[in-house]
């Protein structure tokens, strides 16, 4: 496949507004010259306690924390999108992401679908989707077919988990440590406010 036409991957995690910010606009920047993205979900948290180091809640790092409480009010004005937190510690997405590559791999569209439907759930609506109860439904309010995937009970096994933990250890593999991170033509772009790096780099063909 040529350079230009290669895929752009978008690794995230639900727990990030960030990545809610991302996730609103990466399709149509991608379209614009004429690339897919590949959306990939991880586990944040694994990351940041096993490589980072970071054992303490983000929100309790000092400066660093109250940096965070203003700027991602601020950021959602400026991307204009609507926002309401379901908090960091309220919420542990592996189970969300768990689900996101169970829909991958039944229906990549549908997967999306759900991505979606979730960050709005945590970052719109300050529901964080704990339970499979609430993934469930969730994936149901996208159109997924219980007859087609009890979903519900397949987060909770091996299987999903091992799944989830593969697709992080591919995200630490290419380098990523943040979310939301975007690999074009592999390079490495990491936050949401970087999206305008990301149109530069796609418009100019690199530099």
């Amino acid at each position: 496949m040529a350079a230009d036409a290669q895929p752009i991957d978008f690794w995230f995690d639900f727990l990030s507004p960030y990545g809610y910010f991302a996730s609103t606009r990466i399709d149509a920047l991608a379209a614009q010259y004429g690339r897919s993205v590949r959306w990939r979900a991880f586990y944040m948290r694994g990351i940041m306690q096993d490589k980072l180091g970071q054992t303490r809640p983000f929100l309790e790092v000092p400066l660093k924390g109250d940096y965070y409480r203003r700027d991602v009010p601020r950021m959602a004005r400026w991307f204009g999108l609507p926002f309401k937190s379901g908090g960091l510690s309220n919420f542990i997405s592996a189970n969300a992401c768990r689900a996101f590559w169970l829909l991958d791999d039944l229906d990549p569209i549908l997967a999306k679908r759900f991505a979606r439907e979730i960050f709005e759930w945590h970052h719109v609506r300050a529901t964080p989707p704990n339970t499979p109860e609430q993934i469930a439904q969730a994936a149901a309010n996208v159109g997924l077919d219980a007859a087609r995937l009890d979903i519900a009970a397949a987060v909770q096994q091996a299987p999903a988990k091992e799944r989830l933990r593969v697709e992080t250890d591919a995200a630490v593999e290419a380098g990523v440590w943040g979310t939301p991170t975007f690999v074009v033509d592999g390079e490495m772009f990491w936050g949401a406010d970087r999206l305008h790096l990301v149109d530069d780099w796609l418009r100019r063909g690199g530099w």
